[in-house]
Order: C-alpha cells, then sequence, then structure tokens
C-alpha cells in the first residue's frame, strides 16, 4: 500500500474516533443514570485512546496526526447526539447506536486494506473495542437496565462491557 495512502486511511479513521468522542460528550452531558454514564464514558476513553494510537501511526509515516476535535460529519453527529439525547437516556443510547454502527462498519472495511502486521493487529483491537460498544449498547437499548430496581444487577450477565 502507497504510503500517502495509508496515511490518509489511517487519518480517515482517527477523525471518525474523534468524532465519536464528541458524541460520547453529547451523551454523557446528558444521561443521569450511573449505569449508563459510566459505561459510555468507559466507551468515549476507547474511542480517545484508538486517536492517540492511530496518530502515532500516522505521525510515524509522516502524516499531520488528527486532533480531538470533529470534523463537519462529526459536528453534525454531535449535534443530532445532543438533540436526541434530550429525550432521555434511551433516545441517547440509540444515537449512540446509530454512531457505534457507522464506526463498526468503517473498521470492518478498514481491515480489508493491505495494511502491515502491526498497522493490522491494531486496527482489529480498535475494531474489537468497537465491537464491544455497539454489543452493549444493543442489549441496553433491549433491557434497559435504567429501568430496573437495583441497576447493579444490570451490571451482571446481561449487559456486560
Amino acid at each position: 500500500m502507497a504510503e500517502k495512502s495509508e496515511v490518509a486511511k489511517l487519518r480517515s479513521l482517527a477523525q471518525l474516533d474523534a468524532d465519536a468522542v464528541g458524541a460520547y460528550d453529547a451523551a454523557i452531558a446528558r444521561v443521569n443514570e450511573p449505569l449508563v454514564r459510566e459505561r459510555l464514558n468507559d466507551f468515549r476513553v476507547d474511542h480517545v485512546r484508538h486517536v492517540q494510537d492511530l496518530n502515532a501511526l500516522i505521525q510515524q509515516r509522516g502524516g499531520e496526526p488528527v486532533g480531538l476535535r470533529p470534523d463537519l460529519k462529526g459536528t453534525a453527529m454531535k449535534g443530532l447526539t445532543a438533540v436526541t439525547s434530550m429525550m432521555g437516556t434511551e433516545a441517547a443510547l440509540v444515537a449512540m447506536l446509530g454512531n457505534e454502527e457507522f464506526t463498526n462498519r468503517a473498521y470492518e472495511l478498514a481491515l480489508q486494506f493491505d495494511w502491515s502486521p502491526g498497522v493490522r493487529s491494531l486496527i482489529q483491537r480498535n475494531r474489537e473495542d468497537e465491537f464491544r460498544h455497539v454489543t452493549w449498547i444493543r442489549a441496553a437499548v433491549r433491557t434497559r437496565p435504567w429501568l430496573r430496581e437495583g441497576a447493579k444487577a444490570a451490571e451482571g450477565s446481561d449487559i456486560q462491557a
């Protein structure tokens, strides 16, 4: 794979993760349930780490790193998440589900490229995080753990991250 093309693909993934951080910020700011806020914050931290790790690869290849700020697409994603999240926890999770499904598809597509083993390994690890995010959010939308008495029970086997 040409170095310039590789950097562009890595920057695209890093920007997608930076955009996700903004969407998580919007959702976390409007969700009051501790279990959901904690999980969303954990997922946000994963996205920050993805940006940092991808930026390291980008810089090693002479590219310009991506900042932790959304681009135009990310600004729209953050705004939509913020507005939707005003309708409650379930709405916030549905918005985040759409965002995570998009991110999962992007990582699946990225794995189709001919990467060096080290880059492929990082992208695969990030993809596994994304799969964990979307799986938990889907289960949370389905089971609504914040409505159960004693939300601690929700941390059991039903929806572990």
